[in-house]
């Protein structure tokens, strides 16, 4: 095409964007049939925002420690607690054994944060009460000691695995040390060592704006090193995450802040001022409103839809090693602002482009697919989360897919070659602002006089 008409063609359909009758914009190809017409549209969305309910963060891999203070957000605080385990198998010292050091490691594996030529404060605690075979939440918190176990501030490099070690305080590896050469029954078993030791709780300072996601196992917990006379070489006794049952704690002060209105959890909120959002592991998520697509489609008839696009963004500016999370689900929104479930009890999105939307029951009826999920994905160019839904919406103003609003779930698609098993909205403390004008669906469609 050449480049003059190019740009009339942008030019004319850049203006049929600000009309306010999607129905009446148009562009006729074939002026000299005029029976065939395709036409663009802006589909102006509006935007609440949930806390979500139920939000469990039980053994998803990661334990979020830190946080970080927001003019939207508040104050935000991630705690990690865990259960210790170590190896029944594992030589253990004796009584002939010469103790050298003990520390306490965690494996860093991400950070999220500002300022990394200043320290980063963290703290380890002994818990005073079990994490028990049960549920735990982002609201759940237990309770511990006030003294640490162990403590130190690093110089965290943003970009790279970290491996944070601390030295354990001196009473505390004297008494586990000496617990093990004299064969105390506490290492008699794991459940004799959990009884006498519950776990631990790991904080950091969300004053310094910054939070790690460690991976639970052999490198965060405990290194006991000991060695016996005439030993070249040190030996170590680990008392580690390692296969134990852990979960991440949130607190979060939005007092004096635009969100500071939510208190209820499962209840969508119309914030006041210009941004919405969402910040992972708080579950603090953003919920379109989809009513205004259905008013579309209501005006529409002999209508093919060549390409619908969701834009979201651009999201405000962020700090270099404060990205968002880079991919979002669309997850139909169902009762008390849940994730919506099918009648088999799986959880609901839209699915890939190019991909069936629909399925059918037992019956017959018209059911959401649920195998092949789609997400936004963030251009970091652009600072915008987009991606095609044109399937999604060909399904329901063609085949009787149900329409809900969605929310925007911050993880990874799954697919029946690429099940995710790890839920990465639970193991970070990403977050994301955005202008409320800023939330779009772009439609492009032909319509057959």
């Amino acid at each position: 095409m050449p480049a003059k008409v190019a740009g009339a063609l942008f030019f004319v359909l850049h203006l049929a964007g600000s009309c306010t009758d999607p129905s009446d914009i148009g562009l006729v190809l074939d002026p000299s049939s005029n029976q065939i017409g395709v036409f663009y549209a802006e589909i102006p969305l509006s935007a609440s925002m949930v806390l979500y309910d139920s939000f469990n963060t039980t053994s998803q891999g990661r334990l979020v420690i830190g946080g970080d203070v927001d003019d939207l957000f508040g104050k935000t605080e991630a705690t990690g607690y865990s259960r210790l385990s170590y190896n029944p198998a594992a030589a253990k010292p004796n009584s002939e054994a010469i103790f050298d050091s003990a520390v306490f490691t965690i494996n860093v594996q991400s950070v999220h944060g500002v300022d990394f030529d200043q320290p980063k404060t963290f703290r380890v605690h002994r818990l005073e009460e079990p994490i028990l075979d049960t549920s735990y939440y982002n609201f759940s918190s237990l309770r511990y000691s006030d003294e640490t176990l162990a403590e130190g501030s690093f110089l965290i490099r943003p970009d790279t695995v970290n491996s944070l070690r601390m030295p354990l305080k001196e009473e505390v590896a004297a008494e586990l040390f000496g617990k093990l050469v004299n064969d105390d029954p506490a290492f008699s078993n794991i459940f004799a060592f959990r009884n006498y030791f519950p776990g631990i709780a790991i904080k950091g300072n969300p004053e310094e704006n910054t939070s790690v996601s460690a991976a639970v196992g052999n490198g965060t917990g405990m290194m006991l090193y000991y060695h016996y006379d005439e030993d070249t070489v040190s030996r170590t006794f680990l008392i580690t995450t390692l296969q134990s049952r852990h979960f991440v704690g949130v607190s979060s002060d939005r007092s004096g802040t635009p969100t500071e209105m939510i208190m209820e959890r499962g209840r969508a909120y119309d914030v006041p001022g210009d941004l919405v959002g969402g910040k992972s592991t708080l579950g603090l998520f953003l919920k379109l409103d989809t009513q205004p697509l259905e008013a579309f489609l209501d005006t529409l008839q002999n209508t093919t839809f060549n390409q619908i696009l969701l834009e979201v963004g651009p999201i405000e500016a962020y700090p270099e090693f404060m990205w968002p999370t880079r991919n979002m689900i669309m997850y139909f929104v169902g009762e008390n602002n849940r994730l919506y479930r099918r009648f088999d009890g799986a959880v609901i999105a839209v699915q890939s482009e190019g991909a069936s939307q629909i399925s059918r029951d037992q019956q017959g009826n018209v059911v959401p697919s649920s195998s092949n999920q789609s997400s936004l994905n963030l251009d970091e160019e652009s600072r915008v989360f987009r991606n095609q839904i044109t399937s999604y919406v060909n399904a329901i103003y063609r085949d009787g897919l149900i329409r809900t609003d969605l929310m925007l779930y911050p993880s990874f698609p799954s697919t029946q070659n690429n099940p995710v098993t790890a839920d990465e909205s639970k193991r970070s403390l990403r977050q994301y602002k955005v202008r409320k004008d800023k939330l779009v669906l772009k439609v492009y469609y032909t319509r057959i006089r």
